[in-house]
């Protein structure tokens, strides 16, 4: 539940980032003092007529430029324009104070909330400006303005089935259909399309600016402007179905689109026709306020595991850099599951992982899984990349000391690549390179060829002091494939997102994903 104090307040700081880009800044500057600016999520609130049992919230944050901690900061809001018909958490007041925060130091920090509402009988349109303003014992407040208006323009797209099976060098073709199930028409509408790296727009328009952003997956975005008035209870259609081409290093893909009033200017006219809405009936009621259509193209991606070798002298500490390679075709962003592209280190008999690198843990062979523990000497560990997604061509290293024990003889280990726990990667059909020696070449050994090293058991665990000089136990691998049998959890599970990133909303979405076991 959330405070609706300042703990509440803690939510919005989190959005900080993403939201600082869409707003406007201020210059207002306090002479030797910090200047604290009141940071809005929203500047125009659209309040529900009849009013709504969970209302819409003014929220703010603050963002302190400096220099120096503000004190005694304090928030405020004057309300006198739309005291006659709008309440403040229930309340019909001239002004709302929140409690003082405080010391705000540089940088962003937490604000507050509160409900906002339209009165009873309040006619559809009504308009007026709230402002939030504050005060700081060493420092100014630069105050903020926010538009509150009689009635909604909730505006929705169609949904669009997720798909299977498209060939690398295909076109999707989707029609896209925006709804309006307000009560306030929206005068423009802004599209925003986002999509994964393996999928590309075939055509370009006009009306729509084309940018490619750098995230976690990264992803193609088009923001298309249309001057078409949406009335509420209507549904518009774009002119001609969306086109995205399936390339060649498509494999677990996703498009998402959300419309929005249009608010500001239209993006700088790019070349080709001009995209259009259409008018297309009554609205739907099975819109949705942002689509996400999943696109699981039929391909591949070669996830390929690097060895090393070291050579030292019993007492040595040796370094092996093992590794795990995307040879594609496709490229890997599996958002299927948390069961993600992993390697797993088998240590050479004879030698004591005293090093052990970021992202890589003890594995436990009975849980199936990473303990998260970096404890030395374990016989096992599996390394966990991130972040998890491979473009074509990407490696990743992960570089381990070995302590080469006395009486060792020259010995061989393995790098496996396999997945977070410990099952072969499905879109993976290539297993032939799934493992690669690890081997600790040992000065005067009485033999010259190296050992192998089996992959210890269940019952090898960090206690048993790593691998020892002697022969160790194993678990055998498949004689079939050369991979490890399959054990743990399938895998398949589907993700449930949030969106402004959607959850994978693009700049920053969250995605919560389910692990099962195979029965």
């Amino acid at each position: 539940m959330i405070n609706r104090r300042r703990k509440a307040g803690a939510v919005l700081a989190a959005f900080a980032a993403a939201v600082a880009v869409w707003l406007p800044a201020t210059s207002a500057q306090a002479a030797g003092g910090p200047v604290v600016h009141i940071m809005v999520l929203r500047d125009h609130i659209g309040l529900p007529v009849p009013p709504a049992v969970d209302p819409p919230q003014i929220g703010w944050y603050l963002d302190n430029d400096g220099p120096g901690t503000a004190k005694d900061v304090a928030i405020s809001a004057d309300l006198s324009d739309v005291k006659d018909w709008v309440t403040v958490d229930g309340k019909s007041v001239d002004s709302f104070a929140w409690p003082a925060i405080g010391s705000v130091p540089e940088g962003s920090s937490a604000g507050y909330i509160a409900d906002v509402n339209a009165k009873p009988g309040t006619p559809l349109g009504t308009t007026g400006k709230v402002t939030l303003s504050g005060t700081s014992s060493n420092g100014t407040v630069v105050s903020r303005t926010i538009e509150l208006t009689a009635g909604t323009t909730e505006l929705k797209v169609n949904k669009l089935a997720d798909r299977k099976g498209d060939k690398p060098g295909s076109t999707i073709e989707s029609p896209i259909t925006i709804s309006n199930t307000g009560t306030l028409p929206a005068k423009g509408v802004q599209l925003r399309m986002a999509s994964t790296i393996g999928l590309s727009y075939a055509d370009r328009f006009s009306n729509c600016a084309y940018t490619t952003v750098q995230a976690e997956a990264a992803t193609q975005q088009a923001l298309c402007t249309f001057d078409t008035v949406v009335e509420p209870g209507k549904s518009y259609r774009l002119d001609q179905p969306l086109k995205l081409d399936v390339t060649h290093q498509a494999l677990f893909e996703y498009f998402t689109d959300e419309a929005l009033p249009l608010s500001g200017g239209a993006p700088t006219p790019g070349d080709g026709p001009k995209l259009s809405l259409v008018a297309a009936g009554d609205a739907g009621t099975d819109g949705t306020s942002e689509g996400r259509q999943n696109i699981d193209v039929d391909s591949t991606a070669d996830m390929v595991a690097g060895g090393d070798t070291a050579k030292g002298a019993p007492g040595d500490l040796v370094h092996v850099d093992v590794s795990l390679s995307d040879h594609g075709p496709g490229w890997v962003y599996y958002n299927k599951s948390d069961d993600q592209p992993a390697l797993l280190l088998t240590v050479p008999t004879g030698t004591k992982a005293v090093e052990v690198p970021k992202h890589c843990s003890v594995w436990n062979e009975d849980a199936k899984a990473g303990t998260g523990e970096q404890t030395p000497g374990a016989p096992q560990y599996v390394c966990n990349p991130d972040p998890n997604t491979f473009a074509v061509g990407d490696t990743r290293t992960f570089r381990f000391g070995l302590k080469i024990r006395e009486g060792a003889r020259t010995t061989t280990g393995e790098a496996r690549a396999t997945t977070a726990y410990g099952n072969t990667m499905a879109f993976d059909d290539n297993h032939a390179n799934d493992t690669a020696a690890v081997t600790v070449e040992v000065e005067g050994s009485d033999s010259g060829s190296a050992t192998a090293t089996a992959t210890p058991s269940a019952s090898a665990t960090a206690k048993t002091d790593g691998n020892g000089v002697g022969t160790q136990t194993v678990a055998t691998a498949d004689d079939t494939t050369g991979s490890l049998a399959s054990t743990g959890s399938s895998g398949m599970l589907p993700v449930a997102a949030t969106a402004g990133a959607g959850a994978l909303l693009l700049g920053g979405a969250l995605v919560f994903v389910v692990r099962r076991r195979k029965a």
